[in-house]
């Protein structure tokens, strides 16, 4: 396989390539197979440390002890690592073992390459829906998390590091904050742009109800946590501080914010098909991706 092999944008009516695939190609050609998986490498592994460094931080600086567990901001910089840790195993798995399906033999090396490679797009499944949820909320829930910091919580000063205090008190607070509540959208939307060939979704309507799941679920996850520490992740969630009228509208006002930055990923999504269409008619674009 060649080191540049990207994808082919066919309609997206049609059946092309398993969206696990996709994962691991780059929309554009000036990024190879060997440079997509040393870039994934580099921001899983950025990813990981940073979060570590980010729970670091809000348990010794921040005393939130089990909070953390609670707090919306650190669950969707979980799932931003987790995702960036599958993509990147898939990506080297597929550059290095792409055939890994033909072999016959099951020995112990055979069963790992496939346990670690892209699964097979299955219909019966819905493996390829539930993946694609899963790849939008990895992406889009970052974007939430930066809205809601710097257009609620810091005009509000609901925040433990106020907008004043957040610069010449350490470089740890300032890498806390801007990696948190910044550097994650960036690194999302440099997904979006640049390592992924994951197309619009076909069946918007399923990621929009499945999207609202989980912010519900994380509403109901929040209400736990406050029962176990007695506080909330999101000052607008507790219905001591603003009343349960209050409360119950920030809910569905959380789960339509969510159903928001989806669409907009998903546009995001749209233009960058669009320009790697364009760049595709000027030899600048998708080549076909070996079956």
């Amino acid at each position: 396989m060649s080191s540049s092999t990207a994808l082919l944008p066919n309609d997206r009516k049609k059946e092309d390539h398993p969206i696990f695939l996709r994962v691991c190609h780059s929309p554009w050609v000036m990024i190879g197979q060997k440079s997509l998986v040393a870039l994934r490498f580099i921001t899983a592994g950025y990813l990981f440390i940073s979060l570590l460094m980010i729970l670091d931080y809000e348990i010794k600086r921040n005393e939130h002890g089990w909070l953390i567990v609670f707090e919306f901001s650190n669950i969707s910089y979980f799932l931003q690592v987790l995702y960036h840790w599958i993509a990147f195993i898939w990506t080297f798995m597929h550059l290095h073992y792409p055939h890994h399906g033909s072999q016959n033999a099951s020995t112990a090396s055979t069963r790992m390459q496939r346990f670690f490679s892209p699964p097979r797009q299955h219909n019966s499944t819905n493996n390829r829906t539930w993946f694609s949820i899963f790849y939008y909320a990895a992406n889009s829930f970052p974007h939430l998390v930066t809205a809601i910091h710097w257009l609620i919580l810091i005009p509000k000063e609901q925040t433990t590091i106020p907008a004043d205090q957040i610069f010449g008190h350490g470089w740890f607070r300032e890498f806390f904050v801007i990696n948190k509540f910044g550097v994650s959208s960036v690194i999302a939307l440099i997904e979006i742009f640049a390592f992924s060939s994951i197309k619009r979704a076909d069946t918007i309507w399923s990621h929009i109800f499945g999207t609202t799941a989980l912010s519900l679920f994380y509403v109901l996850w929040a209400y736990l946590g406050h029962h176990i520490t007695g506080k909330f992740g999101y000052y607008f969630l507790d219905p001591e501080q603003v009343g349960w009228d209050n409360a119950s509208a920030s809910i569905m006002a959380f789960a339509a914010g969510s159903d928001v930055v989806f669409v907009i990923v998903y546009l995001l999504t749209g233009v960058r098909e669009m320009l790697t269409k364009n760049c595709e008619h000027k030899s600048y674009g998708y080549t076909s991706l070996p079956q």
